[in-house]
This record gives structure tokens, sequence and C-alpha cells, in this order.
């Protein structure tokens, strides 16, 4: 019996237990909780607009009384959402019993004897009976609603469980079978060999079921089952599409609410039992046990998923039609004291919130899969692992076991999530992950009860030094130095890796930081390389760098130094090469991405010099998000994107090196262009800026020197898209004003909204300075120019060059309107003028 201290057994047995376990309550409990993670990690999509919930919520009992309430009451409640014209309405409540009215009975009884013995004598008494009889039959007055309802969907509340002897089953009506799913292909639950037994049924049946009234059922377009009592994790997040029970096929409410609204039959309706559910000819994403799972939608900025009005509301009248024209309407109780709480992920949520995400994900296509094959692949995975804990990790040491078991659980956990957000696919892989961590931990204390105090520290010290690799090469160098330090065992190889990571640093223009290195290197090895003239060369780059530990860099602040002997910088992936242009926040260098050698030309800005707080915050915030949005944008005349990012308190963003210059070069009275030239140029920027506006980016700071011209290839560029945003801040903790006020329309200069019009106002005055030489207004003071610019018109254009024609100063009064309805309201209006003006010019 020694075998059972050996590795391979212990492993195994570790599997074949979780294996075992596999569908156990903690299992399943692990699974879920794993799955809430993913639908939480994914981003967050918007619900369909087109539901929405008339909640029976506690407001609604607190003021029309306890549930239930009388028949006539929901009636009333009908026919005033009918009146919007709802594209289907669905009632999510238990409607199974008639409602009794002990005084209707009497009524009734009264109503037979005076039929019987009177006739047709007391016309009078018989009239007041009849509206008795009327009066208090409120499940008829309900029905007469529903007739006059449009599309209808009932629920069918059920129980999973199978009822006990003395509790009866209820049969579906014969209006109730009308309306179940016909179009069956394949066999239910086939058994043709003895492990088919073992495999779960094709469609899930059911113990109970509470179909609503035939009355009721014979004015709707559709029932279908509904949850209402049961609360655990299976019963949200997975539900049934079809339910068998009274050997019938009974669709969900969900589904048959996405059906009405889609204004599709029952008929269109065909199940592929072991496969899928097919509406028409389109699949809906299920398991092989025609089970969905759903997507939840959360709140966005504080405005819930789903528009909800309170049947209060509905009630007296008091709500807009609007709300439900057209929509698909889910009425149901979310009184916390009727309502069963579900569970989701997103918490505890009432039934008819669960009914609205399903119909929203079946709307919408965001369902999750979860295919045929996962189950098998779940398996496979956890094979992997149990070989992996029998054959592979003994053979390594405690250290290297450690830092691989860490990568394939890893692996394992990005698989998972990454299925999800990106494919939205589940796979259950929680089972093999706590299978390689139990089994793994338990391997360990084996190993480590086994082994001496001595080899451990070995064993750690290279899973350090793995572990420090592994910082390093993603850029986390803090992390990696604090690794490598803790290794017992240092030899020539560690003394390698940590030399590397000095160079790491000077290329981040960390030198204090490298000199640390260099001096721990030096504590073991003082001839180790060229440690000590490294060491050196980095205490001088230290005492003339700004880019210092704990620093920011500054927007004059270069990274290239002259010193030599000291790596080429780094931003990012970027290699730094030169300096070829400072500006207002930050210098431009040429660099090159090392992966695929394209040169670009790198923009970088020093955000924490200029702001500071919440501002820089925002600031970052607002910078990344814009350039990002820039980056997607693709047009000739838009200089191309490829990178944003940020690098030791240094905001960069990557984009195409141009050759040209910029149209300050042609803007002097000795430089001017031609007439024509500067036409084509403007209607160039004009296309460039139609195109930005029509992707919803606005540039706010369109001026000669964010125009590249290369005048031997007549190729024009607009730059600083994604940067200009910053302009929208009119002051800086330095004192310094962003942006060119020159340039401002008068509506950004007071700080407003902008949009691609005064995009267009920045244009006109570039225009007017290339064909004047001059600007078109000129200040003593900012203060005196942005007065000039929002109340005084500009000079004419020919004043400075009367041979102008008449067209371009037409052109330029246009676009230099101070209100933005009266200038161009598009880039293809100014573009058209601009061509027709360019034509007589022609002539």
């Amino acid at each position: 019996m020694r075998y059972f201290k050996k590795d391979w057994f212990i492993a195994l047995f570790v599997s074949l237990f979780f294996l075992l376990s596999a569908n156990s309550d903690f299992m399943k409990d692990v699974e879920w909780t794993a799955y809430d993670l993913g639908i939480r990690f994914s981003s967050a999509r918007p619900a369909n607009q087109d539901v929405v919930i008339v909640a029976i919520d506690d407001a609604s009992i607190q003021e029309l009384g306890s549930w239930p309430w009388p028949r006539d009451m929901l009636a009333k409640v009908t026919r005033q959402m009918s009146k919007a014209k709802p594209n289907v309405i669905g009632f999510g409540l238990q409607l199974d019993a008639r409602e009794s009215t002990r005084g209707l009975q009497y009524i009734q009884r009264l109503r037979n004897v005076f039929n019987k013995n009177w006739g047709r004598t007391g016309k009078s008494i018989k009239r007041i009976l009849d509206q008795a009889q009327s009066g208090l039959d409120t499940d008829k007055k309900f029905t007469a609603s529903l007739k006059k309802a449009g599309p209808v969907v009932l629920a069918i509340p059920y129980l999973t469980e199978q009822p006990n002897k003395s509790v009866s089953t209820n049969s579906l009506g014969k209006f109730a079978k009308r309306l179940m799913l016909k179009s069956v292909g394949g066999q239910l639950n086939p058994q043709e060999n003895f492990l088919d037994q073992f495999r779960p049924d094709l469609i899930k049946t059911v113990g109970i079921m509470y179909p609503p009234l035939n009355d009721f059922v014979r004015q709707s377009n559709a029932i279908g089952h509904i949850n209402l009592f049961q609360s655990n994790n299976d019963n949200a997040r997975m539900q049934s599409l079809v339910l068998s029970y009274d050997q019938q096929y009974v669709p969900s409410f969900s589904l048959m609410l996405a059906v009405q609204t889609n204004h599709m039959k029952i008929s269109s309706i065909h199940i592929a039992l072991g496969d899928s559910l097919y509406l028409g000819k389109t699949r809906v994403t299920s398991d092989p046990q025609l089970r969905m799972y759903p997507y939840f939608y959360s709140s966005r900025s504080d405005k819930p998923a789903f528009k909800m009005i309170s049947i209060k509301d509905i009630y007296n009248n008091n709500f807009r039609s609007r709300d439900l024209r057209n929509k698909t309407v889910l009425v149901g109780l979310t009184a916390s004291q009727y309502a069963v709480p579900m569970d989701t992920p997103l918490g505890k949520l009432s039934p008819i919130l669960v009914t609205a995400n399903t119909v929203s994900s079946i709307l919408n296509g965001d369902l999750y899969d979860r295919p045929g094959w996962g189950k098998w692949f779940q398996l496979i995975v956890l094979a992997i692992v149990a070989l992996y804990l029998m054959l592979a990790l003994p053979r390594f040491r405690v250290g290297t076991g450690l830092a691989i078991s860490i990568l394939f659980l890893i692996a394992l956990f990005n698989l998972h999530f990454i299925l999800m957000v990106s494919k939205s696919i589940w796979i259950p892989l929680m089972l093999p992950s706590l299978a390689l961590i139990i089994g793994h931990i338990t391997l360990m204390i084996k190993h480590v009860l086994e082994s001496g105090v001595g080899q451990v520290k070995n064993e750690l010290s290279e899973a350090n030094q793995l572990l420090a690799q592994s910082f390093q090469s993603q850029g986390q160098f803090d992390q990696a130095f604090e690794r490598y330090r803790k290794c017992v065992v240092v030899n020539d190889d560690l003394l390698d890796q940590m030399y590397n990571l000095g160079l790491d640093y000077e290329r981040k223009r960390q030198f204090n930081k490298a000199e640390s290195v260099f001096h721990y290197i030096i504590g073991y090895n003082h001839k180790f390389r060229d440690v000590r003239d490294r060491l050196e060369r980095n205490k001088q780059a230290s005492a003339t760098s700004v880019l210092t530990q704990g620093t920011s860099a500054t927007g004059n602040s270069t990274l290239v130094l002259n010193t030599t002997g000291i790596q080429k910088p780094m931003l990012g992936r970027y290699l730094v090469e030169k300096e070829i242009g400072r500006g207002a926040m930050g210098l431009v260098y040429l660099g090159s991405d090392p992966k695929i050698g394209r040169t670009v030309a790198i923009k970088t800005m020093a955000l924490g010099a200029e702001f500071e707080g919440e501002q820089l915050k925002d600031i970052k915030d607002r910078f990344f998000r814009e350039a990002e949005t820039a980056g997607r944008l693709n047009h000739p005349n838009i200089v191309t994107i490829y990178d944003v990012g940020e690098d030791q308190e240094l905001a960069y963003i990557a984009m195409d090196f141009l050759k040209g210059d910029n149209l300050l070069a042609y803007c002097q009275a000795e430089t001017l262009l031609p007439v024509i030239e500067v036409i084509d140029i403007v209607i160039m920027v004009a296309e460039a800026l139609e195109y930005a506006s029509s992707e919803n980016v606005v540039h706010r700071d369109i001026k000669p020197a964010n125009i590249i011209y290369d005048k031997e290839a007549t190729v024009i560029k607009v730059t600083d898209f994604g940067v200009a945003c910053l302009t929208d801040v009119s002051k800086t903790k330095t004192g310094t004003i962003l942006g060119s006020p020159s340039y401002m329309s008068p509506e950004q200069l007071a700080g407003k909204k902008v949009d691609g019009r005064s995009d267009l106002f920045s244009l006109t005055v570039t225009m007017y300075q290339m064909l004047a030489g001059e600007l078109p207004f000129i200040g003593e003071s900012l203060a005196s120019l942005m007065y000039k610019i929002a109340n005084e018109k500009h000079p004419d254009v020919r004043m400075f060059r009367p041979d102008l024609p008449q067209c371009i100063s037409k052109i330029i009064n246009k676009g230099l309107q101070k209100e933005a309805e009266k200038r161009f309201q598009s880039g293809i209006k100014m573009v058209n003028s601009l061509k027709r003006c360019r034509d007589k010019l022609d002539e």
C-alpha cells in the first residue's frame, strides 16, 4: 500500500474527487460565481429600450391595497395600457384561479329563481340582477379587457418538484394546448443504450404548472412558463426555453414575448432536440438542453437599465402614452413582500426584472452560448490537470512547479473570462482550476514536509527569479528588483538578469534606480562586466536629468541626453531616437517601434506638470478617451495615430512621421502660396474635418501649426486630433494658456460646447492668414483679442489683397460669422463653395 504516499496517487485521488463532485451544490456555486464575474467584466451593453416594466411595487401596494387585487382593477390597468397601443403586453402574474365573490354566487341563484318563476315580468328587477351579476364578475371584466388589449402574453407559473400524491396536478386546457409548441424534431430523452441513462434530459420536465383560466387564455396570443416561486442560482442565470408538462412542449414566457415583439407566429418556432430552438431560420443561443443564459444589464450613469412605471400611475392615468407606445410591456410584482427575489449576477432581482433582462437578451442577441462540446472540453482540461499533477509537477522543484502552476491557473482563468467577454461563450472551468489549486497545494505541503529547510529556500529562490523575470518582461521593474533581492542563491545567471534590469531602468530614464541595481551587483561581484562604468555614468545622468524617481516630467525636459554610454530611452514600447520639436505642453521625438521597425513621431505631454488633483485625473481620462477616438479616424488628410499611452508620468501619442512643413511657413507676406493652391489646401482640410465631424470628433485647435503640407507631394495632413481636447481647459496650474485664441471661435472662447462648425471657423481664420499674411483678429492683450473675436467684424481680406476675387471674400465672411448658425453648417458645404470659387478662377 506504499503507493498511497506517491505523488501520482495523491494527484489522481484529488482529480477523481473533483470529478465526482462536479454536480455538487458547492461546485455549482463556484461556477456561478465565476460566471457572474465574467458578466461583470464584460463591456457594458445597453438594454433593449423597447422593454418597459409596469411594476406592482411597494408604493402601489400601499395606495391600492394588498395583493392580490380584484380583477376589475387589472382590467382597468389593461384598458389604460391598451390606449397607448403597446407592441405586446405580458402579464407575469399567477392567474390560475377564479376570483371568489360570494355575493356573485347569491346573485346567480336569485337570477335563476327569478327566470324560473317570473319569466318576462319584473324587467326592472331582472335588469338590476343582471347589472349586479356583471358588476361582481371581475374575471369577466378582465377577460373583456384582454380581448381589446391587442397582443397579450400570459404567464404559467410552475414548480420543478413533483407534487405529493395528495396534490392534484393541473392539466392544460384546450385553449392552452393550442398555444403549445408543435414543431419538434428528434426524440424526447432517447435511451438507446446503457450510457444514455446517465445523460441529462433533452428537455426539462416540471412537476406542476398553474395555467391561467381558460377564459383568459382564450383572449391571449401566447402563454409561457415563468418561475415565480423558487429562488436559487439556476433559476435566474439559466432558463429553459421549453419545458415538458402534460405531454406538451411549453415555451418560456420570455421567448413568447420576444416572438410577439417581432410579430412572429408560434408556428415559426421549431425545436431541434439536443441542439437548439429556432425562430424561423434564426437559432436562439442555448445549450443542448434548450437552456438559455441571458446577459444582465446594469444601470448606466445612475439610470436604470429598463424603463419602470408604477402600476398605480397606470391605474390613475398618470403616465405618458409614448412611454408604452410600440413597447414590450411586462406587468409583474416587484413589491418586496410579494416578489420572490432571484439570485443574479447583479444581486437579488424580482422575477419580472429577470424576465426583462431575458427578453432584452433575446431581442438584442446578447445570450451567452454554452456549446454541447463544453462539457467534454471541461473534462479534457480536468484530465490535462490530472496528468500535470501526476506526471509533470513532481519532476519540478517547488519554486518552478509553483510558477508553472500559477501560469497554468492564469491561463485557465484567462480562457474562461476571454471566452465570456469576447465570444459570449461560457465553458465552466472552475472545476479543473480548483483541482489544480488543491492538487498543487496538497503536493506542495507533502514536498515541504519531506524536504529540508535549505532546499526549500533554494527552490523559493528559483521561484523568485522566475517571477522577477516575468515582472521584468511586463515592465514592472520595481517588483522585479524586489524579487531578485529575495533570491538566496546569487550566481552569474542572476547577476546577468539584474544587469539587464539596470539597462531597462536606463531606457526609462530612472537613473537613480539603475544606480541601486548596479550597486547591488557590485556588492556581489565588483568585476562583473562594465558595472563600475555603468554606475558612474548613471550617477552623472541622474544629476542632470529631470526624470528622477519621485518627480514628474516637465513640458520642457527632454528624454534625450548627450551622455555617452547610456541606453536610448524608451516610451512604452517605442525607442526614442532624437528630439524634433517642442510645444507648449511637451516635446516631439523621432522614434521607432523595435518590433515592426516602424518610424513614428512621438508627441509627449507632461500633464502632471500643468494640472493637479481632480483636474489632473479628469484631464487624463478625457485625453486618453479622445485620443483613442481620434485613433480610429481613417482619412487621407488626417495623420494616423498608432498608439496612445502613459509612461513615467508622460502622456504620449505615437503617430505617423510626416514629411513637409506646417502652414506657418506659408503665412508670411513673402512666402504666401498662390490663391488656387491655398483653396486646394483648405478644401482638403475641410474634407478631413467633415469626416471627423461625421465620426463625432471635434478638433478644437485648427491652426496653421497643426496642418502639415508636403509641397512636393501635394499632401495635406491635419495633426493633433485627440490632443486638442486639452485646449478646453483655459488655465493650468503654471498659468499657461493652452490652445491658440487667435484661431478660436466665439463659442469656444466662451467655454460653450463646440461642434464641427467651430473647427470651420478656425479653418477660415487659417485661410485668411494664408491669403493675407495677417490674422483677421489682432488684440493688444488676450482680453482685447477675445473681445474682438466675439464682437467685432474682421477686416475684409481684400484690404490686404485687392487682387482676390469677390467669392473668396464671401466665403471668408460666412466662415467668420459670430453665430454658428450663420456659418457653413458642414465641411462639405464649405468645400462646395470653395470649388465653385476655384472654378471661377480657372475660367
